[in-house]
């Protein structure tokens, strides 16, 4: 496995827990070796991967204060290819109308998002991410 379908699949891990299908793993890669990711802050991927982090909470707090940043911008290439994939339309689109599930599901994130980015915090200082 390469680098970057190691990094898929860590990535692709944390956002919807599960290994990245391959053909996802190999479109990763593919949109890396065309892409130029920031440079700053250093983000040694498969350090963190091995070390077990949180690469959301580490994501979430790195992208609040550099928004453009190399884990950000690997996030974000990871949800762009998930985002089109039949079996990933449910986590992405809500086609029924749950007025009461919508509320409670926006009070439980928005306190999950709070937890994340202070522990997001926390291995930023840990991981001397910056």
């Amino acid at each position: 496995m390469t680098p970057s379908t190691h990094h898929a699949n860590g990535i692709h891990r944390a956002l919807f827990g599960e290994d990245a299908p391959e053909e996802v793993r190999q479109q990763y890669a593919r949109a890396l070796e065309q892409a130029t990711l920031a440079d700053r802050p250093r983000v040694d991927l498969d350090r963190l991967i091995a070390a077990g982090a949180d690469l959301e909470a580490l994501e979430l707090a790195l992208r609040r204060r550099h928004p453009r940043n190399p884990l950000t911008q690997r996030f974000q290439v990871m949800c762009y290819l998930a985002e089109v994939r039949p079996q990933n339309y449910p986590r992405f689109v809500n086609e029924r109308p749950r007025a009461l599930a919508g509320w409670l599901a926006l009070i439980f994130h928005t306190c999950r998002s709070l937890y994340k980015i202070a522990k997001g915090r926390l291995l930023l200082r840990i991981h001397d991410l910056g």
